[in-house]
């Protein structure tokens, strides 16, 4: 692919964190209804993420199935049944492939860092990442200091949340079942570039 025709990085994903939890229970009330405006309903009236206010819901909500829609069903199904490190993962995979920009990053930073025995991710890499990758993404280079602080504070954020990374910085590999291994094979090999390299993911 050449620059001219790589998609811009959409760079929303600083609105709410890895929410695993929740999302877990949104994949499972789609599995139940197979119908999204359902889901939003139940969201919305029936309060199934547990949050106060009806602004956060819709808020929150929306971007959770805004990830799901990234799954196919096998995946989603997956995820409903799924606990540990298997629902760690899939909520990474469903979170990287609705965002490129941390796609990249997990799969040439975090994952190749622990490929080579570089065993930790200093913050200091999320700048350098983004200046290498200015060069296809302009986008990137016309935020401003405070949006691309934004962008590092959530990014090792969710990667803490879905404990690819401890608070230290250091590269913590999850352990997800061989199904799991076996479902992103099946569907899209590449994506198991995502995860350092330990247990069935090697």
């Amino acid at each position: 692919m050449t620059g001219n025709e790589r998609q811009k990085y959409s760079l929303s994903f600083t609105s709410i964190g890895a929410r695993r939890l929740e999302t877990a229970e949104v994949a499972r009330a789609f599995v139940e209804t197979s119908d999204w405006a359902e889901v939003r309903r139940r969201i919305v009236e029936d309060d199934i993420i547990s949050l106060n206010k009806e602004s956060t819901r819709k808020r929150v909500g929306a971007e959770i199935i805004k990830r799901l829609k990234m799954l196919d069903a096998d995946e989603l199904a997956f995820l409903a049944d799924a606990i540990d490190d298997d629902q760690l993962a899939m909520t990474w995979l469903a979170i990287c492939r609705t965002y490129q920009v941390l796609y990249s990053f997990s799969t040439d930073v975090v994952a190749a860092r622990f490929s080579n025995m570089v065993p930790d991710v200093p913050r200091t890499a999320w700048a350098a990442f983004v200046d290498e990758q200015s060069v296809d993404h302009p986008e990137l280079s016309r935020l401003t200091e405070k949006s691309l602080k934004q962008l590092e504070f959530r990014a090792f954020g969710m990667l803490r949340e879905c404990r690819l990374l401890d608070n230290a910085g250091n590269i913590t590999p999850l352990y997800p079942s061989l199904r799991f291994a076996d479902l992103i094979r099946e569907r899209a090999p590449q994506d198991i570039e995502l995860f350092p390299k330990a247990g069935v993911l090697l």
